[in-house]
């Protein structure tokens, strides 16, 4: 523990609301600014980790906790941070809790996410890839890929893992835009409510619902682990969010990278599938930072004293670029390097083999039915982005001679 004078953090500029534009850079600088760095957030300031061995010893350290009571007054703004101000009408999430109430939390989840329930899922979503890309070959030419098949996809499946019907699907798709990437703040926090609404709903009257995981957490309510209808919407809602928009982005930028090299040197294999997964996450983290900690005591990482109370975030894009061996920017699946994309300790996220299952079964089946893809040439990849996510919003593929 170093014992002298601690360091000074700088301040930097990051992007701080959503842009239609990437974030990557800003992030990424940031992380060569310093290991720990300052960033004024809408009338406070936070701290912001970006070493990996940094990075990794904050997301086990106890003393940073994601207890939602724990945030700072200037952070309960509606829109500043989604979730941020208490509510007696909303359960705690999983993300925001600390101690026995977030041990509760995750066994109920865990027992969703069993390795059972993820190969059993593997051919529903070999049948939802194969019915988008059939639409697809029967399209041809120059198509939106977001709009037709990475955001679809995981869209689809998500609904269905819940019990939603497809006349329900357009109320998840519209409200998460809202919620992650509208710049008005009231519009953000109407999307929420909307959400909220929606599967409230479906949750007070289910017999529209087919047999998923809204009526299997329906089916627990007054059992013995004393799940309110409260905690069902709630976690619901959290589960779009984290499943469905992550998930999303990882695909289409799995893709994206796929079509920047030649035919010859796509992935084929299932190793090499995995491996270009892994990659993308590293390159492409669908969450650049990690949801909010704050510090329960005064904390030193690295030399560098975070104060007691501050509000602390994982800078992901930067840990991830971190120079461990050659040049990290460089897209290399082949290079192994680490990343922490899907979090440490014990807030490391219960979905992670689902969404490497989604993005690989996503892009095995992509690569196969239009391998001779390419990227357009007239029409630019867009990113959108903002503190906390990335994703593609444009991307121009030309389909040509589709295969089996």
């Amino acid at each position: 523990m170093n014992t002298g004078t601690p360091l000074e953090a700088p301040h930097v500029d990051v992007p701080t609301i959503p842009a239609p534009s990437d974030c990557m850079p800003a992030l990424v600088a940031a992380g060569r600014a310093a290991p720990v760095v300052r960033v004024d957030y809408y009338g406070g300031t936070a701290w912001v980790v970006c070493d990996m061995d940094l990075v990794r010893a904050a997301l086990t350290d106890r003393r940073l906790s994601k207890d939602i009571e724990l945030t700072p007054e200037w952070m309960r703004v509606p829109g500043v941070m989604l979730g941020a101000q208490p509510r007696a009408d909303v359960a705690r999430t999983m993300v925001m809790s600390e101690g026995p109430e977030h041990a509760r939390i995750r066994r109920l989840h865990a027992a969703v996410f069993t390795p059972r329930n993820t190969a059993k899922w593997g051919g529903r979503l070999a049948l939802l890839a194969q019915e988008l890309l059939d639409d697809l070959a029967a399209t041809g030419g120059e198509v939106n890929l977001v709009e037709r098949y990475t955001y679809p996809l995981p869209l689809g499946f998500i609904c269905e893992m819940l019990g939603l019907r497809p006349d329900m699907h357009a109320v998840m798709r519209e409200a998460t835009d809202d919620i992650i990437y509208s710049p008005d703040q009231s519009i953000r926090v109407a999307g929420v409510g909307a959400l909220a609404k929606a599967v409230a709903g479906w949750a007070a009257d289910p017999r529209d619902l087919d047999d998923g995981l809204i009526t299997g957490l329906l089916s627990a309510v007054g059992g013995d682990e004393a799940i309110t209808v409260n905690e069902v919407v709630t976690w619901t809602v959290g589960l779009v969010m984290a499943g469905y928009e992550s998930t999303a982005s990882l695909i289409a930028a799995a893709i994206l990278e796929a079509l920047r090299v030649p035919a010859d040197r796509r992935p084929r294999s299932a190793g090499e599938i995995d491996a270009w997964i892994e990659e993308t996450l590293r390159v492409h983290p669908p969450f650049p930072h990690a949801t909010w900690r704050f510090a329960t005591e005064d904390v030193e990482l690295g030399g560098y004293l975070i104060p007691r109370g501050a509000p602390v975030q994982i800078n992901v894009a930067a840990a991830n670029r971190c120079p461990h061996t050659g040049d990290p920017a460089v897209f290399d699946p082949g290079a192994g390097r680490a990343h922490i994309s899907f979090g440490l300790g014990h807030h490391y996220c219960l979905g992670a083999p689902l969404a490497r299952l989604e993005a690989a079964t996503a892009l095995t089946a992509f690569l196969r039915r239009f391998p001779d893809a390419r990227l357009s040439a007239t029409t630019e990849v867009q990113w959108q982005s903002e503190w906390m996510t990335r994703r593609i919003n444009v991307l121009p593929v030309v389909l040509t001679d589709p295969g089996r």
